[in-house]
């Protein structure tokens, strides 16, 4: 997949609309390299919802959220659902003509206890969501940590200060 910086990105598009020379009724897939993937993104705490269901754990944004610390007070615990709707999602990215999605893994969803047995509800979610975007043609693209640290292993090492939490993710990666 063919990475650009958002911010890069938005300055082609923004070139592309100006019309950077072109007549703009012809801006066109052509426009990008075969192997260009058009996608698009979300963060498991973003989308997912399902915050407290099927043995998913607090993450370090589930305690953020609901100790109060956003300006508006909201939380994310049900967010757009995908958890529940990721069939109806992924029809969505099909009728808009993505290519690509990248989506964030929970880790706090599928290893509760941050280390240790695999929570099978957990797998069964991302399985089917891997499965449906690749049945309708989508290139399912994993972030296998977007921020969302179990609780339990801030609580255990302080998170990412210290070097301890590398070696359990290590661990994991490596089995």
């Amino acid at each position: 997949m063919l990475s650009l910086s958002s911010s890069l990105f938005l300055l082609l598009l923004t070139l592309a609309a100006v019309g950077l020379g072109q007549d703009t009724a012809k801006f066109s897939r052509d426009d990008f390299p075969s192997h260009f993937v058009f996608g698009s993104g979300s963060s498991a705490y973003q989308v997912e919802g399902a915050a407290f269901e099927d043995g998913k754990s607090p993450s370090i944004w589930d305690t953020s959220t609901h100790s109060g610390n956003l300006k508006n007070k909201s939380k994310v615990d049900r967010a757009c659902d995908q958890y529940h709707k990721y069939k109806e999602d992924v029809k969505l990215m099909v009728d808009t003509g993505l290519e690509g999605y990248r989506f964030s893994i929970s880790w706090a969803r599928l290893i509760p206890k941050g280390r240790g047995p695999v929570n099978p509800k957990g797998l069964q979610y991302y399985n089917n969501l891997i499965n449906e975007l690749v049945s309708h043609g989508i290139q399912p693209h994993v972030t296998l940590f977007h921020f969302d640290l179990p609780q339990v292993l801030e609580d255990e090492y302080g998170g990412w200060l210290s070097q301890k939490i590398v070696f359990v993710l290590n661990f994991i990666l490596l089995f």
